[in-house]
């Protein structure tokens, strides 16, 4: 596979990355995280709202060097690690969907259900291609 098509595919993934992180924010209001953690502790909340925080920022990155920079994920041993670590993460992402959300509420929602298992499913190849072919 050529660093051309690599690359092409990197700058896609960083694409749907960015709609990752913009989903978050989407994702705040439509299950009501405010609201549904009103009755937690404040401890509980905070550590709650950080992790979504540095979740997002760790996307944004991974985003802005997939679209910037995707050359960078294309060269050496430490790309290659962490396009390996990226494909598990993506990879693993799948599994979680699949095995630990809560099967009435994925049936509720089909359509959004197989469109992020698709998202993911693609990070997680684009991620394995630029390991392998690198």
């Amino acid at each position: 596979m050529s660093t051309f098509t690599l690359e092409l595919a990197l700058r896609f993934a960083g694409m749907i990355l960015t709609g990752l992180v913009l989903a978050n924010f989407v994702a705040a209001k439509r299950w009501r995280y405010a609201e549904n953690l009103a009755g937690s502790t404040v401890i509980v909340r905070q550590v709650f709202y950080v992790h979504c925080a540095y979740i997002v920022v760790i996307i944004a990155a991974l985003a802005l060097l997939c679209l910037g920079w995707p050359g960078l994920l294309l060269k050496g041993e430490m790309s290659r690690v962490l396009c390996v670590f990226f494909a598990l993460f993506w990879g693993s992402r799948v599994v979680v969907q699949l095995t630990y959300y809560d099967r009435e509420l994925r049936r509720a929602d089909r359509g959004w259900d197989i469109f992020f298992l698709g998202v993911f499913l693609v990070l997680s190849a684009v991620f394995t291609l630029a390991a392998v072919f690198q």
